[in-house]
């Protein structure tokens, strides 16, 4: 829901006669952001940010793992835990970003 408001405000701002990068500093987004959002029509918008949900994460499944380490280790940073889950599955195909995100996200400071 909230990225659909979104979607409505960057077209909201742009028909006001916003620019881009306006728009982008006003909401607090990339302007590749707005330039998605503008390419797109409602319908679009809808069908995507429905698409979000039903997407597979890539941690999900070290997520029970994961959350076994950060209740022991409550201070665990993200850097290390992609350590640990390289040093358990040297084949994993993540970047530090990706576990950055869901670490913040998941122990409250994120989005």
């Amino acid at each position: 829901m909230k990225k659909l408001l979104m979607y409505i405000e960057v077209h909201q701002l742009k028909e006001q006669g916003f620019k881009v990068a306006a728009i982008a500093k006003k909401l607090k987004i990339s302007r590749n952001t707005v330039y998605k959002y503008l390419d797109m029509n409602l319908e679009e918008a809808t069908e995507w940010i429905n698409s979000l949900g039903n997407r597979r994460k890539k941690l999900d499944p070290y997520r029970a793992r994961i959350i076994n380490w950060l209740k022991e280790h409550p201070d665990l940073s993200s850097a290390q835990i992609e350590d640990w889950l390289r040093e358990h599955d040297p084949e994993i195909e993540i970047g530090g970003s990706t576990i950055c995100l869901w670490h913040h996200k998941n122990v409250g400071y994120g989005t």
